[in-house]
């Protein structure tokens, strides 16, 4: 007994053509399916934070121009002592002598 055919592509290519191969459509949104639930739950939180009044943009912007100059002050003063405590680092095997 022969063996049977197994497979043909003989008229799919011509199927496949007639309506056109298309490109699969973008989506507009990204699916948030199979991210970190915390994170997409945080991101929601954090885009309606963002909404708000321009006096409340101005009251923000205040706020975070204020914090901002009182790291840099904090950052200046660890400076001066770190540099004091080196200088007191240097000092000591010198008055040990």
């Amino acid at each position: 007994m022969a063996k049977s055919k197994n497979h043909t592509g003989n008229n799919q290519v011509y199927k496949n053509h007639r309506n056109g191969i298309k490109k699969t459509r973008r989506p507009k949104k990204m699916s948030m399916q199979g991210m970190n639930c915390k994170f997409v739950r945080n991101q929601a939180f954090a885009k309606r934070g963002m909404n708000c009044t321009p006096e409340e943009k101005e009251q923000r912007l205040a706020a975070q121009k204020e914090a901002q100059k009182k790291m840099e002050e904090k950052k200046v003063q660890e400076r001066a002592i770190r540099l004091k405590e080196l200088e007191a680092e240097k000092e000591a095997p010198k008055s040990k002598k």
